[in-house]
């Protein structure tokens, strides 16, 4: 990872959500070349449990994801934080959901202090979600839109 830079550990939802609704390839093509770079660059991490995730839908955001090498592995650090997640906020992964890489995505942010990038809403404790634990735990999460901006993505 490079030093000093802002690391983002990108959650299934800043991938399907842009892909779907609004910064499909057709449209915003370089916000997908700016992740690819990113990727390569350190700058952002996608865990290998949202490649899953991505690559089960077998579409076209299926085939764009091939082009991404290094997925984040599930490291023994990040298996500790997964496992402080899973004691207080395990109800967080509900069966027959598309969400089992969401304490692995927090898990892998907390490991590597990293804002977390997910289009989920704000949860509660009876209800988490990635922003309401990162908001516990003290991790920054922040929305598809507030990245792009931060991180200087270009959508052409």
């Amino acid at each position: 990872m490079k030093s000093g830079s802002v690391i983002y550990c990108l959650d299934t939802s800043a991938l399907i959500n842009p892909w779907n609704k609004y910064y499909g390839m057709d449209v915003a093509p370089g916000y997908w070349r700016d992740i690819e770079r990113l990727v390569a660059e350190g700058r952002v991490v996608i865990s290998e449990e949202v490649r899953d995730e991505v690559r089960a839908q077998r579409d076209g955001l299926a085939v764009w994801s091939t082009r991404i090498t290094g997925w984040y592995p599930l490291t023994d650090d990040v298996q500790d934080h997964l496992t402080l997640i899973m004691a207080r906020w395990g109800h967080m992964v509900r069966l027959g959901k598309r969400n089992r890489a969401d304490p692995v995505v927090i898990a892998t942010g907390w490991a590597l202090g990293a804002t977390v990038v997910t289009e989920e809403g704000p949860g509660s404790e009876n209800k988490p979600s990635i922003p309401y634990v990162c908001g516990q735990i003290g991790l920054r999460p922040l929305t598809v839109q507030a990245f792009v901006r931060e991180a200087g993505i270009k959508l052409t």
